[in-house]
């Protein structure tokens, strides 16, 4: 070989090289996302909900990122499914997300029958963080690796009914529910609570996830003369429809709204038929928490509207996840992330959380009311 052509052997093996190096240092330089898997209603009957807890997740993610991620830069990716409201479509969302996509944790469930269904494939596989629904079961007969944030039927009837007997004192109530696992449950329990406390419960009435007029329950209830109707339905179209439905057939007793149903798109939906109705929620806007401040002024920029009971949900389970995870110092180690999450209490936006050794969490309650087309709090409940 002569001296030029070594020369140019010599040049090109430099500039190969430079190129190697070009090409894998922003590989080395970007740390993989921690990825949720967040399985949600987008679509069907609990698509406001499904949207809401979205868009809560999106924003505090949105604040975890700018504030340098977790674990030492990397960034929460999260990554949606939609459930359709079905536990077949939650079962295969998860396995999905498993198996597929290998997420790292995933947050999910709007609907306690999707949540049942769904802890099953979860169980021994993931960290599953569940965001609203309320049967007792999927805490009860859930796993290791399984948290919930919402209250269950019995924590949530025990603090509201105690307010409906001692403030409200209606002197005879019925029940309108709907009619799947929360809602049987919902409906018992408060049937329980109702009776204890002297309360005269006319009947209960159910109805289906997929129904659009509720003419028939509301006609027999009015039938029975009660005080109250309560009314415990977790889609927010189907209250809404249901409040505007019951004045208008010339139910003019007191409407009480089952927990975690009021926010700004039922009353907005409902108009003036929600004036005055009480409900119970974890989430209140007018007590003060900076990180609440900051997430609703994220929000509002991210969405353009106000924030809910079910999009705080879904912030808190991000902001919850992120804090666990640089604590815990692991993403994918479940039984130390788990031991983390249960070991200390957290403070989130919705305020002081601990969670107890089957992973239910116990966090503050209040009575909150719509009043002058704005959700306002009454009391403390617990």
């Amino acid at each position: 070989m002569n001296l030029a052509n070594a020369r140019r052997t010599f040049l090109a093996a430099i500039m190969g090289a430079a190129a190697v190096v070009a090409l894998a240092a922003p590989a080395t330089a970007q740390q993989a996302p921690v990825r949720i898997g967040a399985i949600l209603p987008l679509s069907g009957p609990g698509t406001f909900e499904g949207q809401q807890g979205k868009e809560g997740m999106e924003a505090m993610a949105a604040m975890v990122n700018a504030a340098g991620g977790v674990l030492g830069g990397r960034r929460i990716e999260l990554v949606f499914y939609d459930d359709k409201s079905s536990p077949e479509e939650g079962v295969s969302a998860a396995r999905r997300a498993i198996e597929q996509d290998k997420v790292d944790i995933i947050s999910a469930n709007m609907f306690s029958p999707v949540a049942l269904a769904m802890k099953e494939v979860t169980r021994d596989r993931i960290l599953h963080m569940v965001l609203a629904p309320q049967h007792p079961n999927v805490t009860r007969e859930g796993h290791k690796w399984l948290f919930r944030l919402n209250e269950t039927t019995d924590m949530r009837g025990a603090n509201f009914s105690k307010f409906i007997c001692e403030q409200m004192k209606p002197g005879s109530v019925a029940i309108l529910a709907i009619n799947d696992d929360y809602g049987r449950s919902e409906a018992g329990n408060f049937e329980r609570f109702f009776k204890g406390c002297g309360i005269d419960v006319k009947g209960i009435e159910y109805f289906q996830r997929s129904d659009t007029d509720f003419n028939v329950q509301i006609t027999k209830i009015r039938s029975m003369v009660p005080a109250a109707l309560y009314v415990a339905a977790n889609q927010t179209s189907q209250g809404a429809t249901i409040y505007r439905q019951a004045r208008q057939l010339g139910y003019r007793g007191t409407l009480i709204a089952s927990g975690g149903n009021m926010n700004p798109t039922l009353l907005e939906l409902a108009g003036p038929a929600l004036e005055g109705v009480y409900s119970v929620s974890l989430y209140v806007e007018d007590t003060p928490n900076a990180t609440a401040e900051k997430w609703r002024a994220e929000y509002v920029k991210m969405f353009n509207k106000p924030t809910s009971f079910v999009a705080a949900l879904g912030a808190q389970s991000i902001e919850l996840l992120a804090a666990a995870i640089n604590a815990a110092g692991t993403a994918t180690d479940y039984d130390r992330l788990a031991q983390t999450i249960r070991g200390r209490g957290w403070d989130t936006l919705m305020g002081p959380v601990r969670f107890d050794e089957i992973g239910q969490a116990f966090q503050a309650s209040y009575i909150i009311q719509a009043k002058g087309g704005k959700i306002v709090t009454s009391a403390r409940a617990n």
